[in-house]
């Protein structure tokens, strides 16, 4: 799994798929922010895939319910596919498993 950080988009009508992979913390949650603030802008739903996150810390995590919050105001979709096990036992320690939109992972 790569440990650099970088984004890789996808778009499929009016959904934008944003691939992220490496790690979501402090010094790369403002780059993700930006880009979904881009992106809820053009379509109407926005999928974070985390599939290739290594690593999130709190500060990726908001940066995430930011996201959340910014597409409830503009009326865009807002979804997660799942990481590898510990980046999902993060939102399941913080009790936002159940709490978050996630996807089931593709086949």
């Amino acid at each position: 799994m790569p440990t650099h950080f970088s984004l890789r988009e996808r778009a499929d009508g009016e959904r934008r798929t944003l691939a992220i992979a490496g790690e979501l913390d402090l010094a790369t949650a403002p780059e993700l922010e930006a880009r979904a603030e881009q992106l809820s802008a053009q379509g109407r739903e926005l999928v974070f895939d985390l599939g290739e996150l290594a690593f999130i810390d709190s500060t990726g995590l908001l940066a995430i319910l930011k996201t959340r919050e910014l597409c409830a105001e503009r009326d865009c979709g807002f979804f997660l596919m799942p990481g590898p096990p510990a980046v999902q036992r993060l939102f399941e320690l913080t009790g936002l498993l159940d709490r978050l939109p996630f996807l089931d992972a593709p086949e």
